[in-house]
């Protein structure tokens, strides 16, 4: 009985040795049960989250519904479970950010982590779908340039962004450089080298992906969510841009809005001054950039003026302030108030009332945007973003214009 007992106790004894260093790892990565996640190339290996079986789906299957899901939509109660993930092929999940040293960081990380969950629970109900992780948006973009300085700093941006999708169960990666050379969020960092630095960047991380998908036995996806606007447009050399990445996501909007000096249509297709989003498409094409690559991003979302004056708002007229309305706002509180109207140019309606202008997208114009897509050739197309539209009403037009067919 003595001799069993001394035997349990060095089979306890034993058993910690390989348990300790165990759980000093997951201390080190959890806190509050959440983990901590900031990776740098010198981490060594890191937990890996409980993944569905690798892919080894093409890219090329088209067309392209594509649609961004933001960290705060589960502030407001909007679940991944809640998302029209069957009327989907690509997910992208913003944003994660880059920290002053150029890694890859999230920001929220409770809320990320319990999101990224939900986004692997998708993953295996629709098998189809591919799930990215955006970095940057308009507010993690900041460091963007730092990171792409140098070949050692975009190798360790490369490997943590690469780490944290691996870890989180993502089939690829999306960057949101906004923007290089010029432009942004206050206090963005520039450099007159951004732009040829940002093709190397996606080089680099292409490279990293491929790394780690041939170990994976699969391919690992790379997009970028590129501008319309005319800086961007001369600051990037938009072909090579277009050589690393599967994908272009052209934020096909915010051609007017509370940083204009008058009201304004959001997303025109044509606009009077030869501008609008499909001069933007054409540029790109006549870069060099391969049409089945290109995605045309398209509004849920619209922007509401309040106007220096009390009469009934129209295009080109003065305001005081304007903030962004989302569809589902605009449906239940705007729709059949006011006058409306649409422009047959821009192929996009506008509402006006009493000291105030409303410019939007309706299922019409969607549906426009989805076919002019499909006319043009393009990979196809995608939204942002999708909690503002959670009865599905643009998506399910957007689906019918570029030809993916009714949602079920």
């Amino acid at each position: 009985m003595r001799r069993s007992f001394k035997i349990f106790w060095l089979f306890l004894f034993i058993l910690s040795l390989f348990a300790l260093p165990a759980l000093g790892r997951l201390g080190a990565w959890q806190e509050d049960g959440v983990s901590l996640v900031r990776h740098s190339p010198e981490s060594g290996p890191v937990p890996t989250a409980s993944l569905p079986p690798a892919r080894t789906d093409s890219p090329e299957a088209a067309p392209v519904v594509a649609g961004y899901y933001p960290w705060y939509a589960r502030l407001d109660g909007y679940l991944p479970g809640d998302l029209p993930a069957g009327q989907l092929t690509h997910l992208c999940y913003a944003f994660a950010g880059v920290d002053g040293q150029g890694l890859v960081q999230l920001e929220n990380p409770k809320e990320d982590l319990a999101s990224f969950a939900g986004f692997r629970g998708l993953r295996e109900e629709f098998p189809h779908l591919m799930t990215l992780l955006s970095v940057g948006g308009w507010d993690g973009s900041r460091n963007f340039s730092l990171a792409a300085r140098d070949e050692e700093h975009r190798r360790a941006f490369a490997q943590s962004a690469a780490a944290l999708m691996e870890e989180q169960g993502f089939d690829g990666l999306d960057l949101d450089w906004e923007f290089p050379v010029a432009g942004g969020k206050e206090g963005t960092l520039h450099h007159p080298e951004d732009g040829e630095n940002y093709v190397r960047l996606l080089r680099a991380v292409r490279d990293e992906l491929d790394a780690r998908g041939e170990l994976a036995g699969r391919r690992y996806l790379l997009t970028a969510a590129v501008s319309p606007g005319e800086s961007f447009l001369q600051n990037v050399p938009l072909q090579e841009l277009s050589g690393p990445v599967d994908y272009l996501f052209l934020m096909g909007y915010d051609q007017n809005g509370p940083w204009s000096s008058r009201t304004g249509m959001n997303a025109p297709l044509a606009a009077g001054d030869g501008s609008g989003i499909g001069a933007a498409v054409e540029a790109y094409l006549s870069a060099g950039v391969p049409p089945e690559k290109l995605v045309l991003g398209v509004p849920f979302y619209g922007y509401f003026y309040r106007l220096e004056g009390t009469g009934p708002g129209q295009v080109g007229m003065e305001f005081s302030s304007a903030e962004s309305v989302g569809y589902d706002a605009i449906a239940s509180r705007f729709l059949g108030t006011g006058e409306r109207g649409f422009d047959l140019m821009g192929q996009v309606p506008w509402i006006s009332g009493p000291g105030w202008f409303l410019s939007y997208d309706d299922p019409s114009s969607i549906a426009a945007k989805g076919r002019y897509a499909r006319e043009k050739g393009l990979g196809g197309a995608g939204a942002w973003e999708l909690s503002q539209d959670r009865e599905g009403r643009l998506l399910g037009a957007l689906r019918t214009g570029i030809g993916a067919g009714k949602p079920e």
